[in-house]
């Protein structure tokens, strides 16, 4: 891909990314700024769903944390090695091909200890939850699909109990459940969708300032699921 069409991924990506929460103007961050980051899929960019349009061979692709480093900002290294060595125990599942990918990685159990030290040398964290989906494996109304996974929630609990200043950060292809916003009260939530192979790097743009998020919601997020007319009858073989 020739440096042109990269430019113009990154700018697609980031102009799309939707900005659903900014308390406190916590956002942008400036450059030199420490960051923890928490959450597994930050080594494992999800630059599309499933399927046709996203089984395709690629060069490379920019995962978050790389954006960042590159957009200015200080990763908290000690915990980038915590997810590392973790990880090398709890690989990556790729799944079994179409539509046999899972909708969500397994999170890693995240303790106190470790997000309090965290802490203590950050100025500000950004928690990165993951979701797959596509043609053949739609969204479901299940954990690690359209809920959050118990994982997920604890890190949640655990990070903003610690952190004043916590940015979540929603690689994802579709909406899901948003409750956990007012139990949790994150400082921001950004969509950032699946931004293709320039997907961390757009993100960092918006996340430091350069690009003023100007995406909007194709979706109106209900409070709850059963708020939607249409789900009685989703996914129905005789009626929808």
């Amino acid at each position: 891909m020739s440096k042109k069409f990269n430019a113009v991924c990154r700018k697609a990506g980031s102009e799309g990314i939707v900005l659903l929460k900014n308390d406190r103007q916590v956002l942008p961050l400036k450059k030199g700024t420490k960051v923890s980051v928490f959450g597994r899929i930050q080594t494992h960019y999800i630059k599309s769903g499933t399927g046709s349009g996203g089984l395709v061979n690629v060069s490379y692709v920019v995962n978050i944390p790389e954006g960042l480093t590159a957009a200015g900002l200080v990763l908290n290294e000690e915990l980038v090695e915590v997810y590392r060595r973790w990880e090398q125990e709890n690989p990556f599942d790729v799944g079994g091909g179409w539509a046999k990918e899972p909708w969500a990685q397994v999170e890693m159990p995240l303790s106190d200890e470790v997000t309090a030290q965290a802490a203590k040398v950050s100025d500000a964290a950004i928690v990165i939850i993951g979701r797959t989906a596509g043609e053949e494996k739609d969204n479901s109304n299940v954990e690690e699909s359209y809920l959050l996974s118990q994982a997920e929630r604890d890190m949640l609990r655990c990070v903003t109990a610690h952190f004043e200043k916590v940015i979540v950060l929603l690689n994802v292809g579709n909406i899901i459940d948003m409750k956990w916003v007012s139990e949790f009260n994150p400082a921001a939530v950004l969509y950032v969708w699946q931004g293709g192979q320039e997907g961390g790097n757009s993100v960092a743009d918006v996340i430091v300032g350069n690009v003023s998020p100007s995406g909007k919601l194709t979706d109106t997020i209900a409070c709850n699921i059963t708020d939607y007319p249409s789900h009685p009858y989703f996914g129905d073989r005789n009626k929808n």
